[in-house]
């Protein structure tokens, strides 16, 4: 547990000050999946999951955050950085901070923008301005349990190197299941399976 003192969202780069504050964090979470993984039955779809073609573990956003939050112990973290169907700018801006700035740019262990863009495919010659997103909109099914995903991909290579061995085996055991399956990625593509089936997913929880 960190014992950062948290007065604004800025202060959460004061909780990752090393790559071993980090690397405890992921392990906490991985703990936490542990505990209520253990509870669930066979459709249960965990808050984080592993896609094999990006080779990343997919984590929920708002699981990240609520983890965050009990792991510092301080809920204004919640308020602060905690997405709802319609965020206010100051909670996307807080979450670019985090995502984008901390565990993106500065330690490498998220990759969620695409830092190549191929300019070829674009025939206007003006300025094409590419904005940072912090998450991923995921739709994944387990048998008729069906999720919706606010998905922070995590390296598979960068969080092997730095949590510990059994950890990381662990992560593997109860994300990398072949019932687990991503239906949906992508806000168009989102839009369409609502379009589709009628209904809206519920978002993931532990």
């Amino acid at each position: 547990m960190s014992d950062v003192t948290y007065y604004t969202a800025l202060d959460v780069a004061a909780i990752f000050r090393t790559e071993s504050d980090v690397s405890f964090f992921i392990e906490y979470m991985i703990d936490q999946i542990e505990f209520g993984f253990s509870k669930k039955g066979d459709d249960y779809i965990p808050p984080i999951v592993y896609s094999s073609p990006g080779k990343v573990f997919n984590i929920d956003y708002n699981f990240l955050i609520d983890t965050l939050a009990d792991y510092v112990r301080e809920d204004a973290i919640i308020g602060d950085f905690e997405l709802a169907e319609s965020a206010p700018p100051r909670v996307v801006k807080n979450g670019i901070f985090l995502v984008v700035g901390i565990f993106e740019n500065y330690y490498g262990v998220a990759r969620v923008n695409n830092k190549k863009i191929d300019l070829t495919k674009y025939k206007s010659r003006g300025i094409i301005e590419m904005t940072d997103r912090f998450y991923n909109i995921l739709v994944i099914q387990n048998g008729e349990n069906i999720k919706r995903f606010s998905a922070v991909p995590f390296s598979e290579s960068a969080i092997k190197k730095i949590i510990q061995p059994q950890r990381f085996q662990v992560l593997e055991n109860i994300t990398k299941k072949d019932k687990l399956k991503q239906i949906v990625f992508g806000l168009g593509r989102y839009k369409e399976y609502i379009e589709a089936t009628g209904c809206t997913p519920d978002f993931v929880a532990l």
